[in-house]
């Protein structure tokens, strides 16, 4: 397990994906109400709003792979979730299938400002409590976010589109946070 540079392979990437594509096909497939039944809006379309707690756990999980350092706890645990999401998605690809997993490690980690840092704090407690406490939320959706999250948060498409966007979101909160609080 390397805890220095975070590095992904093809099998991370694909186990986060297949979370993913499993995630949204139980919602497409749910019926009733909460998920994925038909919305109200007429049309027979499916009611998006299902989706979004794990699409926001899915973004804590990218920036949580993105900006933890190796060196805290939670850069640790975001280290350990990596491995053995990527760990999975190899033995799946090589041993499941017979293909390979070439690394496909695009990011570097991203900088956040002390300010950042503190909202990446608050964010993290949130999707703890969500997690912990939540009761119209199913917590495979929060924990599976996350960790779709962290598997596909360094690879060169979801890095490229994600990371800037997400760090300089954090950044702007965390100046917005310190200047409110000073």
């Amino acid at each position: 397990m390397n805890l220095g540079s975070p590095a992904v392979s093809l099998g991370g990437i694909t186990f986060g994906t297949i979370i993913v594509a499993l995630v949204v096909q139980r919602w497409w497939k749910k019926a009733g109400g909460g998920g994925g039944g038909k919305g109200g809006g007429g049309g027979g379309s499916r009611d998006w709003k299902g989706l979004l707690p794990f699409t926001l756990a899915m973004s804590y999980g990218i920036l949580a792979v993105l900006a933890a350092s190796s060196d805290s706890f939670l850069g640790l645990i975001t280290r350990f979730s990596l491995w053995s999401g990527d760990t999975i998605g190899t033995l799946y690809l090589v041993y499941g299938v017979g293909g390979s997993s070439p690394s496909v490690t695009r990011a570097a980690p991203v900088v956040l400002t002390p300010g950042g840092y503190a909202v990446y704090a608050i964010l993290t407690a949130v999707m703890v409590g969500q997690f912990l406490w939540s009761k119209r939320i199913p917590k495979a959706q929060t924990g599976l976010g996350v960790l779709a999250g962290i598997c596909l948060g360094l690879s060169r498409g979801i890095a490229g589109l994600a990371a800037v966007p997400l760090a300089s979101l954090v950044n702007v909160l965390g100046s917005w946070y310190a200047g409110l609080i000073q």
